[in-house]
């Protein structure tokens, strides 16, 4: 009998392939069976097919067909949009077609092949928010003086609209935006390489959908929550070549990550922990696809139970830590090559490794540390007390030419102090000592150090 057993990691290996064939391509959308972007595939062979044995496609088809296209335009990581757009600006003649493509080859981080591009407008066109990147595909490409010309005719053919947002630029009169100016100027410059470090239920999905308007796609690197493990093993591979193009990291899943040739310029936005903790409770409650707790508590207040006896506490300072040049050796041996098995798509918030790995530390210590880790390696710690000035700020940090002027309608904020705050809400705050005076020290360096941005929004 063979009684031989495959090695662990190997195990793991096998089981993360299995979990990658799931995506198409370099961790794209996860897909279980057929999805629209087959469904685009298909139609665009049968089209292409009957075009070549002479039949005339009617306008309709070639409509629908764009219609699809664009509705799956974002992360197209095997040019498949970009082939199919192409086609019907070309063979079909299809002028809206023709005005996306320079939008998609900056979405895509083509920036040379926009420069000579003359920008066309139409009807089921691209719309004004999403010329932004190539706003900033042309700045970045050395040329500001097209960026700026690009505005102007924004301004002119593609006013703003309600459904579009305000979005300041740096070329703007007003006072915000010469604010906006300002800030841009100090971005982090050189080697330097933003990283938006996004702590959980803080305000972070509204900032990085604002951010995935202005900067390319393809030049990111997108590390989310439950497949952010995959993520990072495939970063971990990157060329200095590659890792030299990227314009952002957006960084969800805590891990001690370094990039060749990179230094890594962290940004966040800090949340008063028991309404960040009550945000993420209810979250889950309500909204399919997050990483979930195993925590099953029928309320709240069971739920607080649960995450201080199960040691689920101070967890934003215990993620920022992660950071911190202490835990690297640390990391790279949980994650060494050797036991690729590690690099695993998460199932549940307790199954984090930045749990474990901040188990150890005292409070002092943890506090200690990620004072450290937010001054010599956060550019800027923004506040739920200001997120639209904590925003901009971070939009401007990017080194983007523009900037959206936040739309949040979730309850953020520190919660009012009243004497009928609950015993059991009471105990929660005192089992998360650091997160709180960690969320009131920074609130207040913000609002020192951002005075008049503040003041800027909150008159506008």
């Amino acid at each position: 009998m063979n009684t031989t057993r495959t090695p662990d990691w190997q195990q793991g290996y096998a089981r993360g392939k299995a979990t990658g064939a799931k995506y198409r391509g370099a961790f794209g959308p996860e897909v279980v069976g057929r999805n629209r972007r087959d469904d685009l595939l298909q139609e665009f062979s049968d089209i292409m097919a009957r075009h070549a044995l002479g039949e005339k496609i009617p306008a309709s088809t070639v409509q629908s067909l764009r219609r699809l296209a664009i509705a799956k335009r974002y992360r197209d990581w095997d040019g498949l949009i970009l082939a199919v757009m192409s086609t019907l600006a070309t063979t079909f003649a299809n002028k809206p077609a023709r005005t996306w493509v320079p939008v998609l080859l900056a979405s895509a981080g083509r920036f040379d092949e926009i420069l000579d591009v003359e920008p066309e407008f139409a009807t089921n066109g691209p719309r004004r928010k999403d010329w932004l990147v190539v706003v900033t595909a042309l700045a970045t490409a050395g040329r500001e003086d097209l960026a700026h010309a690009l505005v102007d005719r924004l301004d002119e053919h593609l006013p703003p609209a309600d459904d579009d947002g305000v979005t300041l630029t740096v070329w703007g009169d007003d006072a915000l935006s010469q604010e906006l100016a300002r800030l841009h100027k100090q971005a982090p410059s050189g080697a330097a390489l933003p990283v938006f470090f996004h702590l959980p239920f803080s305000g972070g999905t509204s900032m990085i959908v604002s951010l995935k308007r202005l900067l390319p796609w393809g030049r990111m690197l997108e590390i989310n929550r439950r497949h952010g493990l995959l993520q990072i093993e495939h970063a971990l591979q990157m060329s200095a070549e590659d890792a030299e193009r990227l314009m952002l990291v957006h960084q969800h899943h805590p891990f001690a990550l370094r990039l060749p040739g990179r230094e890594l310029s962290h940004f966040t936005v800090l949340r008063d922990p028991v309404s960040q903790i009550r945000s993420g409770y209810f979250k889950r409650l309500s909204t399919p696809g997050i990483v979930p707790t195993r925590d099953d508590s029928a309320t709240f207040d069971q739920h607080i139970d649960y995450t201080i006896e199960n040691g689920m506490t101070n967890m934003l300072a215990r993620q920022i830590v992660t950071t911190h040049p202490d835990l690297l050796e640390q990391y790279r041996v949980e994650f060494a090559r050797s036991r690729s098995g590690r690099f695993e798509p998460i199932r549940a918030e307790e199954d984090m490794f930045w749990l474990h790995a901040t188990s150890a530390l005292s409070e002092k210590n943890l506090l200690r540390m990620c004072r450290e880790t937010l001054d010599e390696r956060f550019h800027l710690v923004g506040t739920m007390r200001h997120l639209e000035a904590s925003h901009l700020a971070a939009t401007a940090s990017t080194g983007s030419y523009a900037a959206d002027r936040m739309d949040h309608r979730g309850r953020s904020g520190q919660p009012e102090r009243s004497a009928d705050e609950s015993a059991a809400t009471r105990r929660l705050r005192e089992a998360n000592g650091v997160d709180q005076l960690l969320y009131e020290e920074y609130s207040e360096r913000f609002e020192r150090d951002h005075a008049a941005l503040i003041e800027l929004v909150a008159s506008h």
